[in-house]
């Protein structure tokens, strides 16, 4: 008698040979679940609440910030900060329902009994999310319309930004996915989508304890960090490549958790999920060593429509102007751990000099030093070339720390050597690499002079603080590029100089005065700072007297006077008012919205035209200027003379002030600005710096009998060859700060400006263009255009408040005057009896002339302060209609979408019903 066969057949096994045969990558059933996944979300009117949702949150994210509005720039920092965090709450949503809901219904085991192959499942389940979150994306990209009305955006870096959300979002989709595969539930799916996508995001916070190396390791592999570039307009091949390569790592886990039903559970799956780990980690380990290499391969495409990230064709020309013979030895020493604040200038300053030794042909050989503090390559570099370690501070989760680091590179070629002791965050890295190379590779320099005068660019003894006071960072950064020297005033001038700077030349005496006028009659090419009220040291303004050799107190021989700079002037054909200072409202930083108005802001915002001469090699191009309590120049009236070219101009809203008005008179000399000058609007433009070229003014003809005295040799007309810039200030250390810490973001062109100044007056231009290379300004031009119309009414008020206070003095000056000439009518008082009544007169009318003047300038000053609250209350509605306006008009389109749907599918659902059920 046959018995049964008790033990477990082996048949079962058979089948999974035949699953395994199947093929990946069959199209049509990577469409079939996509398409199904697809349909199913937008079929739901919950899918478009999420949308909804995410354009609603990342536009209030963007516009509804008062840095946005404080920033003043037409671009979306704020959501690029906040983008990541907002991705991990927005993409478990989406993916939170792509396995959990498939399990919950049980037509998982209907979906894997198709004949496909797992990774085909995957990936249409995968695209489909990642086509529901492209079309999010896409509904978001009514930001751009936002700001196209605000302002004029870089659609090159708006482009690369979006392509970074996208990438980003692709990566934590497949992150979620794991999350998903991991639950039934979809709430738990949720909550476990959004703790497995916080680890890319959050990964820089665990290094954070460690600090180090292992710090900045874990900082660079963070989402936040790789997404960096792509907002700055950078498409990166190793950010491209790392959040591809995790996408495809999460999908591979994905892989592996689905083919687990097959081995799971029974002895046959002892050591596979030992074994499956093992693999998924060694996956891990080859794209952590393939997304290195590529990273060090370092190539980058710049989608900004400035090419900022791009090396320039300038220094691409001029690198291959460099002599066969005259190699240049770059050696750059650098910490190779520093704050997270000078990463981006690190590794822009390595990435720039391998590219251009790459770029040389072998005329240049590059040398990179890491260097640690106290290291020997330390003492080498602050040994050979002054190359010392800067302390830095760094804010670190809410810790303000410092470290010592080197950021400094040396160019020798020959004898030539030009030295940059550190790189600090502000520092244009092409411009000071390129400017170098060319310095270091040229076989001589020109010659810049700087004229002692009382400004003491160039340092010297203070007579105020009784140091010595450090040269002017002007001065540091012409040495970069020439040979700089002081030149004395007393004695002639040599005419061998490229260039020559005369810094307030109103304080030289009147000798001084003719060596300099003769120098420029003889056509001596001439930088001209003249400032009638110069902020840093108003001690030298020209209506202050010299100061005495021994300082305030005296002590020493009575100093020689000022001389008269009139004639200088009319040799120019140039008109400059000492005593008139320039002011403006126009002013597009809201966050530097309390400097007041003799803060002058030069930029083509400011709805003059010519801000900056285009025609002119020393402007075209730049952005914003700023000056300080400056002068303005015109040409003088009459007579042929020098051409005068406008290169700096103010707008029409602004006027200028007398400078009795302006300053305030204490003990010492000027003890500060008057608070309660006044500004009356004139409605016109002025012109802060200008270019003075060609034949001088004719001098007035002599009579005969000097011209008996005189030789008959025929002097030729003098050739002027000047700029005259009206601010001492331009070139003051703030600027070179602001340029150097990138303070508040600000970047101003004043340094740009006066060093391109130096290079045209030398007939140097060959770094113009390249000085020039910054992001262009992109300010919120519709909201300034809007506030503009309240700045012209409030200066209105103002100029109303003004007059009619100066008319009720005057009525009260002429009651006063009244008074007096009726005593002295009477004829019934003797003279003494007159003088008597006259001075009580005079006493009691002056004590209410002075209350009565006090009471005017009160109501004056409450009518300017009511208009200027009125204005700020307009501007402050202008900013809110912004706001609704971008972040409740984007969400429409999918939310009036989703109520389509819902009412499609609700018409549909009653389309087959019975009218009797409906009753």
């Amino acid at each position: 008698m046959a018995t049964l066969q008790t033990e477990p057949s082996k048949q079962p096994a058979v089948a999974r040979p035949a699953r395994a045969a199947i093929r990946p990558f069959r199209a049509n059933v990577i469409w079939a679940v996509f398409k199904r996944n697809l349909q199913s979300y937008f079929s739901n009117p919950a899918g478009y609440v999420f949308i909804t949702l995410f354009v609603l949150i990342s536009s209030t994210v963007a516009f509804w910030q008062d840095e946005f509005f404080t920033n003043n720039l037409a671009n979306l920092d704020q959501l690029d900060k906040y983008m990541p965090y907002l991705l991990l709450f927005f993409v478990p949503a989406i993916t939170m329902s792509l396995w959990a809901d498939e399990r919950r219904q049980g037509t998982d085991e209907l979906l894997f009994t198709l004949p496909a192959h797992d990774l085909d499942v995957v990936l249409g389940k995968y695209l489909a999310a990642v086509g529901i979150f492209t079309v999010a994306l896409l509904f978001s990209t009514s930001h751009l319309l936002v700001l196209s009305y605000l302002g004029s955006p870089d659609l090159g870096v708006m482009f690369a930004t979006y392509l970074g959300y996208w990438l980003m979002g692709a990566m934590l989709i497949a992150v979620g996915m794991v999350a998903s595969l991991l639950s039934s539930n979809v709430t738990v799916a949720f909550i476990l989508g959004a703790l497995f996508c916080a680890l890319p995001i959050f990964v820089g916070m665990l290094g954070s304890p460690t600090g180090g190396n292992l710090r900045r390791q874990l900082e660079g592999w963070s989402v936040p960090a790789q997404f960096a570039d792509f907002g700055a307009g950078v498409i990166s091949l190793s950010g491209v490549f790392y959040f591809v390569s995790l996408a495809a790592a999460m999908i591979y886990l994905n892989m592996l958790l689905l083919g687990r039903r097959h081995w799971a559970g029974g002895e046959a799956s002892k050591g596979l999920g030992l074994h499956s780990a093992a693999r998924f980690a060694l996956l891990l380990l080859t794209l952590f060593s393939a997304n290195v290499l590529v990273d060090l391969w370092g190539k980058r495409a710049d989608a900004s429509s400035e090419r900022l990230n791009t090396l320039s064709a300038e220094s691409i020309e001029l690198i291959g102007k460099i002599p066969a013979d005259r190699p240049v030895l770059i050696q750059a020493f650098y910490s190779p751990e520093v704050p997270r604040e000078y990463v981006e200038t690190r590794n822009d300053l390595l990435r720039n000099l391998k590219e251009y030794q790459a770029r040389s042909g072998g005329r240049i050989q590059l040398n990179l030093i890491p260097t640690e503090v106290y290291s020997t390559a330390a003492r080498d570099a602050e040994k050979q070339f002054g190359i010392a370690p800067r302390r830095v501070f760094s804010a670190d989760q809410a810790k303000q720390s410092s470290a010592e680091i080197f950021l400094g590179v040396a160019f020798t070629s020959g004898l030539e050597e030009v030295v940059i002791p550190f790189f600090d965050r502000g520092l244009p890295v092409e411009y000071e690499l390129t400017r170098s190379i060319q310095v270091v590779s040229r076989s001589g320099r020109k010659k810049v002079g700087i004229l002692t005068t009382d400004a003491k660019v160039m340092g010297g003894f203070d007579q105020r603080s009784f140091g010595q006071t450090p040269e002017w960072s002007i001065v540091t950064e012409l040495k970069k590029q020439y040979e700089v020297s002081s030149v004395s005033p007393d004695s002639p001038i040599a005419s061998d100089l490229g260039v020559l700077l005369v810094a307030q030349p109103s304080s030289l005496t009147q000798p001084q005065i003719d060596n300099l006028t003769a120098y420029v009659k003889a056509g001596g090419p001439t930088l001209l700072l003249m400032d009638p009220f110069p902020v840093d040291n108003p001690q030298i303004a020209p209506e202050v007297p010299k100061a005495p050799p021994g300082g305030p107190l005296g002590g020493g021989a009575p100093p020689d006077q000022k001389g008269n700079l009139q004639p200088l002037l009319d040799l120019m054909g140039l008109d400059w008012p000492s005593t008139e200072i320039v002011w403006n409202t126009y002013n597009p930083h809201p966050q530097l919205a309390d400097m007041p108005p003799e803060v002058v802001f030069i930029g083509r915002g400011s709805g003059e035209k010519d801000a900056f001469n285009p025609d002119q090699a020393a402007t075209s191009g730049l952005q914003e200027i700023v000056a300080l309590f400056p002068g303005l120049l015109r040409p003088k009236s009459g007579g042929a003379g020098p051409e005068f070219t406008p290169l700096l101009r103010t707008s029409d809203q602004g006027g200028v002030i007398p400078w009795a008005d302006a300053v305030q008179q204490g003990f010492m000399g000027v003890s500060g600005v008057n608070p309660r000058r006044r500004h009356l609007a004139t409605g016109n433009g002025y012109t802060i710096a200008a270019r003075i070229k060609g034949q001088a003014q004719a001098e007035p003809k002599k009579d005969e009998a000097e011209k008996k005295e005189e030789p008959k040799a025929e002097e030729k007309p003098a050739t002027i060859n000047a700029i005259a810039i009206a601010d001492l200030d331009m070139v003051s250390e703030q600027f070179f700060e602001i340029r150097r810490r990138k303070i508040e973001n600000l970047d101003f062109d004043n340094v740009t400006f006066v060093l391109n100044c130096v290079d045209v007056l030398a007939g140097d231009e060959s770094f113009l263009a390249l000085r020039k290379k910054r992001p262009r300004h992109r300010t919120l031009t519709a909201v300034e255009a809007q506030t503009r119309d309240f700045l012209e009414d409030l200066q209105k008020q103002t100029k109303v408040a003004e007059e009619a206070a100066k008319a009720q003095l005057d009525d009260a000056q002429k009651a006063f005057d009244k008074q007096v000439d009726q005593v002295r009518s009477r004829t019934d008082l003797d003279e003494r009896t007159k003088e008597i009544m006259l001075a009580n007169l005079q006493d009691v009318a002056q004590r209410r002339l002075d209350v009565e003047k006090q009471k005017i300038e009160d109501e004056k000053l409450n009518r300017i302060r009511e208009g200027k609250a009125e204005s700020e209350r307009k501007t402050r509605a202008i900013e809110n209609r912004v706001r609704y306006l971008a972040a409740g008009v984007p969400p429409l389109p999918p939310l009036i979408l989703g109520l389509l749907v819902l009412l499609t599918r609700l018409r549909r659902e009653n389309l087959g019903a019975s009218p009797k059920r409906l009753a």
